[in-house]
């Protein structure tokens, strides 16, 4: 009955998407304050606010150096196959063609390593991220950046090693163009996680599929695109 089991590596997976809200980096609350909560214990002041009368919150990032963190708890992450990250993200900039760049560092533990802030860079950094539209607080996603298997001498081709039971993210929004980040501030609304999920006993043959943005798209992405 075991060997005849299905297993992942007979299926031909669609990348599983976790999203992590802006309120997830919340840490802390401003003293004094009732609806301004702060994201993070990192420098600068980012902030979580409600992005203009919209009933939605984001993280306002106010320089190029305010940063926010985040501890995540893998449980079907098939660890052979990149962890892909990116972020959602709007400004007050009114006017097209302004870009973002964003950074993330991670960092994984172990049962019994000192917890610590992130420090190692992806594999795969993100791009530029242009806004195209002139309208302010339009919807945008940054370019993927990526962690990817490496080969080691404990965990040959993994892409954490197989004891790891926590991975901590830094991030920052490290560059602008056009974007006056202190005034027209870079709006964080999440991170989004995509991975290659265990959903079955054994590992996965080739990554899951990473499918084109929006509902009604079931196309994988090509080999043109930014992964």
């Amino acid at each position: 009955m075991y060997k005849n089991c299905v297993r992942n590596q007979h299926l031909d997976l669609i990348a599983k998407k976790v999203f992590i809200p802006a309120s997830a980096f919340v840490q802390s609350q401003v003293t004094g304050a009732s609806v301004i909560l702060d994201a993070g214990f990192g420098t600068g002041a980012a902030q979580l606010l409600e992005l203009g009368t919209s009933a939605h919150g984001a993280i306002r990032l106010e320089a190029v150096n305010d940063d926010v963190n985040y501890l995540w708890t893998p449980s079907d992450f098939d660890n052979r196959h990149p962890l892909h990250i990116r972020y959602l993200w709007t400004s007050d900039y009114a006017t097209a063609n302004g870009t973002a760049t964003f950074t993330t560092l991670y960092k994984a533990f172990k049962v019994g390593d000192a917890i610590a802030i992130a420090d190692t860079a992806l594999t795969k950094t993100h791009g530029a991220s242009t806004k195209v539209s002139a309208t302010a607080r339009a919807l945008y996603w940054s370019k993927y950046g990526s962690v990817a298997p490496i080969a080691s001498s404990v965990n040959a081709y993994h892409t954490f090693g197989t004891e790891t039971i926590a991975i901590a993210f830094n991030v920052v929004c490290s560059a602008v163009s056009g974007i006056t980040i202190a005034s027209d501030f870079v709006h964080l609304l999440g991170m989004e996680l995509s991975y290659t999920p265990r959903l079955t006993m054994g590992s996965s043959d080739r990554p899951a599929r990473l499918l084109k943005d929006g509902l009604s798209a079931n196309l994988e992405l090509d080999v043109t695109n930014d992964i």
